[in-house]
């Protein structure tokens, strides 16, 4: 793996809390894959830019780890935990979320 490929890995894997920020607990599924896929563009273009891959396949593959990291991350670290589930019920503009006032 190159270096971007690593670096697009590794923020991929610190992403979800971040995604978690813009995330609602009301969206639906596909919005929220959409945001995780917009996100992992970002990071794809911003460590192939930053690493001096800025071409084609680089950025491309960059893009497709993030967003492998991503999910990955998200199903085995951040939802079990429910540090990225709490975020976003935090950062509702709805107010919380059924699951977590279920909780208390």
């Amino acid at each position: 793996m190159s270096d971007a490929e690593l670096w697009a890995a590794a923020l991929g894997y610190l992403s979800p809390p971040v995604i978690a920020i813009v995330q609602q607990p009301r969206f639906a599924g596909p919005l929220k894959a959409l945001i995780m896929l917009a996100w992992a563009v970002v990071v794809g273009l911003g460590t192939a830019y930053f690493n001096d891959q800025f071409h084609g396949q680089a950025i491309t593959t960059c893009m497709l780890t993030a967003a492998v990291a991503i999910g990955v991350a998200y199903h085995t670290l951040w939802r079990p935990s429910g540090i990225a589930p709490g975020i976003e019920a935090s950062t509702s503009s709805g107010g919380r979320s059924t699951a977590v006032a279920a909780g208390d």
